[in-house]
């Protein structure tokens, strides 16, 4: 079979070679910036020692004659402890006090935005992570193909998934020196030509399409010349509002928390408040039918879940920014 010359764990091998080493170039980057957040951490952990000696020299304050270094006083709302405290000359013992609220205030803000960063870098860890898996499954696949092993996925199924897996990958941000091709169609939306009046186009947290009826009849135009079946169509549920439409690749999976986001755009679009609860209705494209005959942005749903999500401002904010 002409698909599978050279053999297929060769070619697999070949067409993802670059991108797997640009996903182990990230590993070792993102450990090397958690293991800097760790010690940033470590130095940012004295906050709550700070704040302890600063409570304490402000109920001690006459106490504490002017110009000495260190003192040592007692907590008064615990028994039999104290705190040592070291101070600055020069200063005077109500500036000194000033001086511990500020470097503690900084460093409790220093040590929340270093977890911020942590859980996220931890969160990008993952998802390379998962990608790495992702691929030695698909090198698995060909594998059994070439060992011509019962149930084995064909050439093409596996060449398909390949593709899938690199746009995945450079959804993530990977840098690639060979970026895959986009599909044409994708490619098409993705420089937003082609789109129909009243529809708007976002980029996901992942950064795959998305699409939104600014209009009925945009959301008219969304569903039946935009959606297709393995897509993802949104809508608040059991009230008016913009159709958002999801692009999936050809793997047909999205992630919960870009499905989430999404459901965040469609209840904001349709005038929910950031910060409100709301419930909004996710159905595969396949299962989005035009009502005949209904007003424009009517449709039928055959089958359909709904999510309950909390409109989170700096989500729905990433929208417009990567939209820029």
């Amino acid at each position: 079979m002409t698909d599978a010359l050279p053999p297929l764990v060769e070619r697999v091998r070949a067409e993802t070679a670059d991108a797997r080493r640009a996903l182990a170039t990230e590993r070792k980057k993102l450990g090397r910036l958690l293991e800097k957040l760790q010690a940033d951490a470590a130095a940012c952990a004295g906050g709550d020692a700070l704040r302890l000696a600063g409570d304490v020299l402000k109920v001690s304050l006459e106490r504490v004659p002017r110009g000495a270094e260190r003192v040592t006083l007692p907590v008064p709302w615990l028994d039999g402890e104290t705190v040592d405290i070291p101070l600055q000359r020069d200063l005077s013992p109500r500036q000194n006090l000033d001086k511990l609220f500020r470097r503690a205030k900084g460093l409790t803000q220093g040590l929340k935005i270093v977890r911020q960063r942590e859980a996220l870098a931890l969160a990008r860890l993952e998802d390379v992570a998962a990608q790495v898996v992702a691929l030695d499954a698909i090198v698995a696949g060909a594998m059994a193909f070439d060992a011509h092993e019962s149930g084995a996925p064909r050439p093409r199924e596996v060449l398909r998934q390949v593709t899938a897996w690199l746009l995945v990958v450079r959804q993530l941000g990977v840098r690639l020196q060979t970026p895959p091709k986009l599909a044409p169609d994708l490619h098409k939306v993705a420089r937003g030509k082609e789109l129909p009046d009243g529809v708007k186009m976002f980029r996901s947290p992942q950064n795959a399409v998305v699409l939104a009826g600014k209009t009925a009849e945009g959301n008219d135009a969304l569903v039946t010349r935009l959606l297709r079946g393995r897509d993802l169509w949104l809508h608040l549920r059991d009230r008016p509002g913009a159709h958002v439409m999801l692009r999936v690749d050809v793997t047909g999976l999205a992630k919960q928390s870009e499905i989430e986001a999404c459901a965040m755009l469609a209840g904001h679009l349709s005038g929910v408040t950031k910060g409100e609860a709301c419930d909004v209705t996710v159905c595969a494209g396949k299962d989005v039918r035009k009502v005949k005959g209904a007003p424009a942005g009517s449709v039928y749903l055959s089958r359909e879940h709904v999510v309950r999500v909390v409109l989170d401002a700096s989500t729905i904010d990433g929208f417009y920014l990567r939209n820029r």
